[in-house]
């Protein structure tokens, strides 16, 4: 059986941390709407090429604005969404707590497959009926493997990151990476650079031109008006070719202001320094979503944001753990 490749998205401070007691420790808007519109919008290769007999050639992605048609958007702005690719809605997989800090009203999560794991088999019965339920990760992917979708995304909460970003079909992590270190009690784990590379901004440029037609990536360290926090999102990709002759395997790791990779060659590393590197230093993950956060206030998703689509991908931000 083959196992559609997936994606992970999350937000994470220098220190890794991604939040604490439920809560988000910094509010970035533009994050929210990126998430959205990623997870609504974007269609990986593997997806196109699956469906590219219903695409009628280059047919892709066409997004609606309130006032002009096919208007090239920034993948941070707020829009009204409207896919007419012939291409089923992408998929978000989430762990229950995360399902359950969605308010009532607001899930499932709209223009998408809503996914939840939870170890308790009974515990589908609580769902709507349109929402899947999975007790692993694995079960979910065979059983998507068998049905009409677009592009995957895991979006917390922590064990679904560990189990997720150590699978062979984890393609990619959407990284918005938060400047400045933040009190927090859930992080997220560490990655190989021997296993993902950090796309530079022309290979995202294009990567975001093929999958998210009408909707261009936006580069660069951006600050919040508002608030003044720092961030920008980054994009890193699994190596398609064999390292099984690489060893050992090192991290790389995001500190507060740039990433650092460790020096080369690899016999040439001090492992000393590594291991007493500083809680602050994050090590380089491709994704984009929260992990074990049981909750999220909802009038600090809803607070100048400018849509109700906002506030609904807002609040699955916080990644819980699966129970």
């Amino acid at each position: 059986m083959t196992i559609q490749p997936f994606h992970m998205i999350v937000a994470a401070a220098s220190n890794r941390g991604i939040g604490k007691a439920g809560k988000i420790p910094w509010r970035i808007p533009e994050d929210v709407r990126y998430f959205k519109n990623v997870t609504c919008l974007f269609r990986d290769t593997h997806t196109l090429n699956r469906f590219d007999s219903n695409l009628n050639r280059i047919k892709r992605q066409k997004i609606e604005g309130d006032a002009e048609k096919d208007k090239i958007k920034s993948v941070i702005d707020n829009f009204p969404i409207k896919i007419n690719d012939n291409i089923q809605q992408n998929v978000v997989i989430m762990g229950r707590n995360t399902w359950e800090s969605i308010p009532l009203k607001f899930r499932p999560m709209p223009n998408r497959i809503n996914v939840v794991l939870s170890r308790n088999k009974d515990y589908s019965k609580n769902l709507p009926k349109d929402v899947q339920c999975y007790i692993s990760l694995n079960e979910c992917l065979e059983n998507l493997s068998k049905q009409e979708h677009g592009t995957i995304f895991l979006i917390g909460g922590g064990q679904i990151y560990n189990e997720g970003i150590k699978h062979s079909s984890c393609e990619s992590v959407f990284l918005t990476r938060v400047h400045g270190k933040y009190d927090c009690d859930t992080f997220f784990p560490e990655i190989s650079e021997y296993d993902f590379k950090l796309n530079d901004e022309n290979s995202v440029i294009n990567i975001f031109a093929n999958s998210m037609k009408n909707c261009k990536f936006v580069n660069g360290i951006q600050t919040n008006e508002k608030s003044g926090i720092k961030f920008e999102f980054e994009l890193y990709s699994r190596f398609q070719q064999s390292l099984d002759d690489i060893s050992p395997k090192s991290s790389v790791i995001i500190s507060k202001e740039k990433i650092v990779e460790p020096p080369t060659p690899v016999d040439s590393i001090n492992t000393n320094e590594i291991s007493s590197a500083s809680p602050s230093s994050i090590t380089s993950s491709i994704s984009h979503t929260y992990e074990s956060v049981e909750s999220i206030e909802l009038n600090e998703s809803i607070d100048n944001v400018e849509s109700i689509e906002l506030v609904k991908s807002d609040t699955i931000r916080s990644s819980n753990q699966i129970h």
